[in-house]
Order: structure tokens, then C-alpha cells, then sequence
């Protein structure tokens, strides 16, 4: 899955969601949006940390 994201900048990314992938990671551990953002992120801003978010130790 390919993101297509409307807008980005260093507070706010907008994507759009396709049909049937969970906003966020359920039970049946198909791949969910979140995930997906957060990879993009961390790739495109070289983030060695896990945990990309303000909320991460």
C-alpha cells in the first residue's frame, strides 16, 4: 500500500485512507494506517528511534 498524502508538514500530515485498511492495528494484524504513516516517516526523516512521536520516552 502506497500512501497518497494531501499534505505534510512538521506538525500535520493528511493522507488518504483507502477502503477496508484499519486506522489502527486491530486483532487481525492486517497492515493499518498508522503503521504505515509512521514508516513513511521514519524513512523520510531518517529517524533511528523507534518511537517517532513527542509521547515516546
Amino acid at each position: 500500500m502506497d500512501l497518497k498524502i494531501l499534505y505534510e508538514d512538521n506538525h500535520i500530515i493528511v493522507v488518504v485512507k483507502p477502503v477496508n485498511i484499519p486506522v489502527q492495528e486491530d486483532k487481525t494484524k492486517d497492515i493499518d494506517m498508522i503503521t504505515k504513516i509512521k514508516e513513511y516517516l521514519k524513512i523520510k526523516y531518517d529517524k533511528k528511534r523507534k518511537c517517532i512521536f513527542r509521547s515516546c520516552p
